[in-house]
């Protein structure tokens, strides 16, 4: 493929793993990181793309991998500095490794609302963030679901179940 082909591979497909990016992650920022790591990791790995899925689902993929191998260095990495301040006062501890929640916006009430759903959201593990992601945010259907992550429809449809159950549930308890 060449430049011209590689650009306008990411000139189609830019906004949409921008956006999948950024429901992943909850961070405009990060996300920027893992698109970029993304469309890297795809022009380094362009030569294995055979063309049996449509390329948003390959960069998908590959920016699902990006976004598991950040979550595991950010357990690890919380899990170091929870180790650091064991002996010190538990309050600071938990300002120390909360996460940046925006601020109050005009509409408090809708604002609390919708970082109910993405705190329940965050709290899900990779394999389920990501079926909520492809199926809500990207509007994909089981089928091309199943195909991005290379799994049976039979599992995209359990974890979607138990995924919305999960958001329920925190929903339930934090109302």
């Amino acid at each position: 493929m060449s430049k011209t082909s590689f650009r306008k591979l990411v000139d189609e497909h830019y906004d949409r793993i921008f956006r999948a990016a950024r429901f992943m992650s909850g961070d405009s920022t990060l996300a920027e990181e893992l698109v970029q790591d993304t469309f890297l990791a795809a022009a380094e790995s362009l030569k294995t793309f055979e063309g049996r899925s449509s390329p948003y689902t390959w960069l998908y993929g590959i920016l699902l991998n990006k976004f598991r191998r950040w979550l595991r260095h950010k357990e690890a990495a919380a899990l170091s500095l929870q180790a650091m301040f064991e002996d010190e006062d538990d309050e600071r501890t938990h300002e120390t490794l909360e996460t940046d929640q925006p601020g109050p916006a005009e509409d408090a009430e809708r604002n609390e609302a919708i970082e109910r759903v993405r705190a329940a959201i965050e709290g899900l593990t990779a394999d389920h963030r990501s079926v909520i992601t492809l199926r809500f945010v990207e509007g994909m259907t089981y089928e091309e679901i199943a195909e991005a992550l290379g799994c049976p429809i039979g599992t995209v449809k359990s974890r979607i179940h138990y995924a919305l159950e999960k958001i329920g549930r925190r929903l339930g308890e934090s109302g």
